[in-house]
């Protein structure tokens, strides 16, 4: 399993090892009060696969200075639809770039998630993707 290790987040190479890790042994529902594929956001597209809400980018080019503010709005309001116990999977396929306000967006989801008792991994993060996770110094 192709795990990168980060002291704040759960980084996989592949969307199913990822799957795989966020799937409990033993089920337990999260408390959404709605369908993941009902909600609507001007930066995300999600859905539920295994038990686990899976998050895309769209458009996934790129999470740039320009798109953080509708991302950090997007990012609040899926902290307030998720309920206890979800298990969140973002998939950064065919992203190209992220901005520190996109990523400071995507710390504040997880810690609001993990408040929670909830879990966020990531995974299809291209080379230069991880890298913007592990800032020089």
């Amino acid at each position: 399993m192709a795990k990168y290790r980060h002291r704040v987040f759960e980084m996989y190479e592949l969307r199913d090892e990822a799957i795989q890790s966020l799937t409990p042994r033993l089920p337990r529902a999260a408390t959404e009060a709605t369908a993941p594929d009902s909600w609507i956001f001007a930066h995300l597209e999600v859905s539920r696969v295994a038990g686990v809400i899976q998050v895309r980018f769209k458009p996934p080019g790129l999470l740039d200075a320009a798109a953080a503010a509708g991302f950090r709005e997007d990012m609040v309001r899926l902290a307030e639809l998720l309920g206890r116990d979800s298990k969140v999977l973002f998939d950064f396929a065919g992203v190209a770039s992220l901005s520190d306000a996109c990523l400071s967006a995507l710390t504040a989801l997880n810690r609001s998630l993990q408040a929670k008792g909830s879990r966020m991994a990531l995974c299809g993060l291209e080379p230069a993707i991880r890298e913007s996770f592990f800032p020089a110094g």
